[in-house]
C-alpha cells in the first residue's frame, strides 16, 4: 500500500480516513494491548522529525498497518539494536512508554502513519536518539498500552469528555481525541458530544503545542468544544476547573481524564474537594471520587 501523505498542519477541516476497518467494534470493547512485546517488537521507519516549540520533538513514523492502536494509548519506544551487540538485554529495559498524538489513522489518515511528541529535557538514550533521528531511520515498537486515557463510555461520541493536560507532551492522547472528533471524516462515527480542554504550561513560548489546531476546533464547533490554555495550570483554580467542572462529573456524568505529574492530579483533587461539600463533619470528595472511579469517569494517568 502506498503512503499518501497529508499536510496536516495546514488545513484543519475534515479529512476522509482509510482503512475503515479500523473502526471494528470489537476493538472498543477489547482495545488492543501488547500485539508486540520487547522479545518481539515491530519495526517502523521515521518519516519526519521537528522541533515543535522550545523542548518538544514530533515524530511522525510509518508502522505500515501492523500496529493497531486506539486513541489514548501508547507505545513503547526502543532504539534500533546495536549491529554490534545486537542481543544487548539493557536496551530492552530503556524503552520509553509515550503517547500516541495521532488517532488510529494516523498522522495522514491512512491507517499506517502515527505520531509521536518527546521533550529533549532529559539525558535519555531514546529521546535522544528520536530528536535526532532523520527520515528513513528505524524505531523499534511494543504496545500498544495504557488505558487511562481510552474514551469511558459505551457511546463516546454522545458523552461529555473533559481533557486536562499539563504542559508540553501530556498533550498527546488529548489531540489524538480531538482528531478523531472533529479533524476525521468517519461515516460510522460522529460526534455529538461534548469537549473540554485544559491545558496548562510553564510558559507561552515552550508548551503551547497544537494551538492552532485547537483555536480552530473551537472555531468550527463552538457549540461542543471548549478550549482553555493556562500558563500553569496548577496557579489558577487548577487551570480554571470549577464549579461548572464539578458538575458536569457529579450531575451529568461527565469523563474527565487527567495527563500530568502527580502535583497536577492533587490540585485538581483540591479543588474538587472544595465542592463536594460535607457531611457529619466529613467532606465528600473521597465518596465522590470512589464513585466516579468505579463508573470510570475518573481516568487518571501521571506522565511527567
Amino acid at each position: 500500500m502506498a503512503l499518501i501523505l497529508h499536510d496536516a498542519t495546514t488545513d484543519v477541516r475534515r479529512v476522509p480516513v482509510r482503512p475503515l476497518k479500523l473502526e471494528d467494534a470489537n476493538a472498543m470493547i477489547m482495545p488492543p494491548t501488547n500485539l508486540y512485546t520487547p522479545e518481539a517488537p515491530h519495526t517502523a521507519t521515521i518519516l519526519s522529525v521537528r522541533q515543535i516549540s522550545h523542548q518538544i520533538y514530533e515524530i511522525v513514523f510509518d508502522h505500515r498497518g501492523f500496529m493497531m492502536y486506539l486513541e489514548g494509548q501508547a507505545f513503547g519506544v526502543m532504539v534500533p539494536p546495536n549491529p554490534n551487540n545486537p542481543f544487548e538485554p539493557e536496551r530492552v529495559s530503556r524503552r520509553r512508554i509515550i503517547f500516541a498524538a495521532s488517532s488510529r489513522y494516523g498522522e495522514y489518515f491512512n491507517g499506517r502513519s502515527a505520531t509521536i511528541c518527546v521533550s529533549n529535557n532529559n539525558d535519555d538514550e531514546t529521546i535522544r536518539y528520536l530528536c535526532n533521528a532523520k527520515s528513513g531511520c528505524h524505531l523499534q515498537l511494543v504496545g500498544p498500552t495504557l488505558t487511562e486515557t481510552l474514551l469511558g463510555d459505551s457511546s463516546p461520541a454522545a458523552a461529555t469528555h473533559i481533557f486536562v493536560a499539563k504542559s508540553g507532551a501530556a498533550i498527546a492522547p488529548f489531540r489524538a481525541h480531538l482528531h478523531r472528533f472533529f479533524r476525521e471524516d468517519i461515516p460510522e462515527f460522529k460526534f455529538s458530544g461534548d469537549a473540554w480542554l485544559f491545558y496548562g504550561a510553564r510558559n507561552n513560548l515552550h508548551c503551547r503545542l497544537y494551538d492552532d489546531e485547537f483555536m480552530q476546533y473551537e472555531e468550527d464547533n463552538p457549540q461542543n468544544f471548549h478550549y482553555n490554555f493556562f500558563i500553569d495550570i496548577l496557579d489558577r483554580d487548577a487551570g480554571g476547573l470549577g464549579k461548572m467542572v464539578f458538575d458536569m462529573l457529579v450531575d451529568n456524568e461527565a469523563y474527565i481524564y487527567l495527563v500530568g505529574s502527580q502535583e497536577m492530579v492533587d490540585q485538581v483533587e483540591v479543588v474538587f474537594r472544595g465542592f463536594a461539600g460535607s457531611t457529619n463533619g466529613q467532606n465528600n470528595w473521597t465518596e465522590i471520587k470512589d464513585e466516579l472511579v468505579s463508573k470510570y469517569q475518573w481516568r487518571v494517568e501521571i506522565y511527567d
